[in-house]
């Protein structure tokens, strides 16, 4: 208590300089933890894609002659997932899903239609995502060999047209066809990069057949959950030879998987479908430019404390002369200090949830989901966990010894003789 009063005295007799110390802890912490967040939603397990961390991803394909005058660079196909993915015993279950595309949905009688985000994918997409479904379930196997057109939509999409969620098993017009309502489930965010969607409907079964080389290059991402992260490796290695099994048969063309399958990172940073993301470089930038946002605040904050230090020689020597110790002046230097920090550090923690949900549109905007109709809300699991508040807290106090030891350790060196006479 004695430190805390003592903090806030020192605060009002160097307010200025006192703000300026919150401020630049708060706007370094703002800064870090936009990146964190970001990261999180980004890369983590959030629903509904909450096997992120453990799926395997084909975002590309490069399919070219073999003399190579040919090269066609695009996306994989239910195709290629089911000559080269789904055979794999040690895959649970694989999917392949579009990116979201303009739709029309309207009542059967085409009253109330709603222009929706639609994606078609399969039966193992309700697998491998985990959404929360308010009413039914996602379309299964049945509904394609029973030649259903089953669809899933999300709750806003429901009440728009129907004015309520409970609609399943109802007929709906989806691009004035005719259309099975089985599953309503709650609205996905834009940040979920592959899940996202406002209206779910399955591709034909003819997607699968292989009719041409040309087949295995289809615009759809394929997804494969393994049975075990273990599996991984051998996982990739069936994988590339059921790949030299499919280029061994054909005449003309070959396949090549650009040394896929990928982790979340690799897939979301994967944006030209030929060139693959540098991911070395990447965490290199991360790096540096946590480096950047810790060190340049931390050096102006060590400016602003040796000032502060500057003022306080008088005391320290006379605390020196009633017998304190060096470490004892640090210590103390560094407790006051550290109530500073983590004021900055509750406000720039503040700061930066503003900040991410201000720039939350720029932030998570990527060549799939530009110009789409859903809502970029964030996770709560991205934002309030305890890791985040740990990083902030470690954060508070790297800033902390950063900016208050060197100018607490050059003041307390100053003898009692040179502190009495402020020099």
């Amino acid at each position: 208590m004695h430190i805390i009063r003592q903090t806030f005295t020192l605060l009002r007799q160097n307010l200025l300089l006192s703000i300026i110390s919150i401020l630049g802890t708060a706007f370094a912490i703002t800064m870090i933890m936009a990146i964190v967040i970001t990261g999180k939603t980004k890369y983590s397990d959030l629903e509904p894609e909450v096997n992120r961390s453990s799926c395997l991803y084909f975002s590309a394909m490069h399919l070219h002659s073999k003399d190579n005058e040919r090269n066609n660079w695009g996306e994989c196909s239910p195709a290629f997932m089911k000559a080269c993915v789904m055979p794999l015993k040690k895959v649970i279950v694989c999917t392949a899903f579009s990116s979201p595309d303009i739709a029309l949905v309207s009542m059967a009688d085409g009253s109330n239609r709603v222009k929706v985000d639609l994606k078609k994918s399969d039966p193992g997409f309700w697998k491998i995502f985990r959404f929360q479904f308010l009413n039914g379930h996602g379309f299964t196997e049945e509904d394609r060999i029973n030649g259903t057109k089953a669809i899933v939509i999300s709750a806003s999409v429901a009440r728009k047209v129907f004015g309520k969620t409970d609609v399943s098993g109802q007929n709906i017009l989806l691009n004035r066809e005719v259309a099975r309502i089985c599953g309503v489930v709650k609205d996905v965010s834009v940040t979920a990069k592959d899940a996202y969607a406002q209206v779910w409907t399955m591709y034909p079964s003819s997607y699968l057949n292989i009719t041409s080389e040309s087949s295995y290059g289809g615009g759809m991402t394929v997804v494969a959950l393994p049975r075990n992260t273990d599996d991984i490796p051998v996982i990739k290695q069936g994988i590339t030879k059921l790949v030299k099994d499919v280029n061994a048969g054909m005449r003309d063309m070959q396949l090549d998987i650009m040394d896929q399958p990928d982790g979340i990172v690799a897939h979301v940073n994967h944006v030209w479908v030929n060139v693959r993301p540098n991911l070395s470089l990447l965490y290199l930038q991360y790096i540096i430019a946590l480096a950047i946002i810790l060190l340049v605040p931390s050096l102006n904050l060590c400016g602003l404390s040796n000032s502060r230090m500057q003022q306080r020689i008088s005391e320290l020597g006379v605390r020196k002369a009633f017998g304190a110790t060096r470490g004892i002046l640090v210590r103390q230097i560094l407790n006051e200090n550290m109530l500073l920090t983590l004021l900055g550090g509750l406000l720039g923690l503040c700061l930066s949830y503003l900040a991410v949900y201000g720039m939350r549109i720029w932030l998570f905007t990527n060549g799939q989901n530009i110009g789409t109709s859903g809502d970029f809300s964030l996770s709560m699991g991205a934002l309030f966990n305890p890791w985040v508040f740990f990083l902030a807290f470690l954060f508070c106090f790297l800033i902390n010894m950063l900016s208050a030891g060197l100018p607490a350790w050059l003041a307390a060196r100053h003898t009692i003789v040179d502190s009495l006479n402020d020099r």
